[in-house]
């Protein structure tokens, strides 16, 4: 049977009407896993540009715009793969500056090198324990880069600092003046942060969670 347009019984036009709906939907949800696809893919060659070195530690990342103008894409879109990067600890945001590739990257890397704190390396028992430790670290080829504190409180702290800064596996450390409280214990997270191992000889930091 045939119908002249505009005249189709009842259920005919609810069929048309809900094969839109269908088509509509579709089409939205294409565009939903079109951005989804687009986030991850500016994430990833984000990641890509930090491994490669060609954004280092510090360097300022493009801004919202110019990667939403890039990608062809919402400002929306690329703070989701952003957040996603600062979660991770790739980057950190700054307030009214934008977005930076964090030191920490350093630590991300496969560097075989372990960052090794004494107090003192001329004392009688001392060059014995690092002659172990790097026997030890030798065999499973990895190096070790030595700073020493002359027992000191902010040595042991300064020391601390300059090696999260370089490209570092792990540290050894053997706290200074070890019978009195620790006053730089906001350094020892930032280990934590991207689960760089840490080894604290003869001496524990009660507000550190252990692993």
């Amino acid at each position: 049977m045939l119908y002249a347009q505009g005249f189709l019984p009842f259920e005919y036009k609810n069929d048309i009407l809900y094969l839109r709906q269908v088509q509509i939907n579709m089409e939205s949800n294409n565009n939903m896993d079109s951005q989804q696809l687009k986030y991850v893919q500016i994430e990833e060659d984000l990641k890509k540009l930090i491994f490669s070195d060609k954004i280092q530690p510090g360097d300022k990342l493009p801004s919202e715009n110019t990667l939403a103008e890039k990608y062809q894409v919402s400002r929306q879109t690329v703070r989701k793969a952003l957040n996603e990067l600062i979660h991770e600890g790739y980057i950190y945001a700054e307030h009214g500056r934008g977005t930076f590739c964090s030191e920490m990257i350093r630590h991300m890397r496969n560097s075989r090198n372990i960052g090794v704190i004494m107090t003192y390396m001329s004392d009688y028992i001392f060059p014995h324990v690092l002659k172990g430790i790097d026997s030890i670290l030798s065999a499973e080829d990895y190096s070790i880069i030595i700073k020493t504190t002359n027992n000191s409180r902010s040595g042991e702290a300064k020391c601390l600092e300059e090696l999260l800064q370089k490209d570092i596996d792990g540290l050894i450390i053997e706290p200074s003046k070890s019978h009195i409280y620790c006053r730089h214990v906001n350094l020892y997270p930032t280990t934590l942060i991207v689960s760089l191992p840490i080894s604290i000889l003869e001496y524990i930091i009660v507000s550190l969670p252990s692993t």
